[in-house]
């Protein structure tokens, strides 16, 4: 059984390669070629709470918290 899985591992193998080699060629040239997803610190956050924002008294009040 070993001997079978040998001989058929370096072809599945070399399709799986293949497969990703035809899907990246497809996303270099699919409608969104050369778009570059922003990083995360420049991205807009969702999150109400990114928004709020803290006095300095509250700031150090969470800190307080924290400990």
């Amino acid at each position: 059984m070993t001997h079978h899985a040998a001989k058929l591992f370096p072809i599945a193998l070399q399709e799986l390669i293949e497969i990703g080699e035809k899907a990246r060629k497809q996303r270099e040239k699919g409608p969104r070629a050369g778009h570059v997803a922003r990083p995360r610190e420049t991205r807009a956050c969702k999150h109400a709470a990114c928004k709020q924002s803290f006095t300095e008294r509250e700031k150090i009040q969470l800190t307080f918290n924290l400990k």
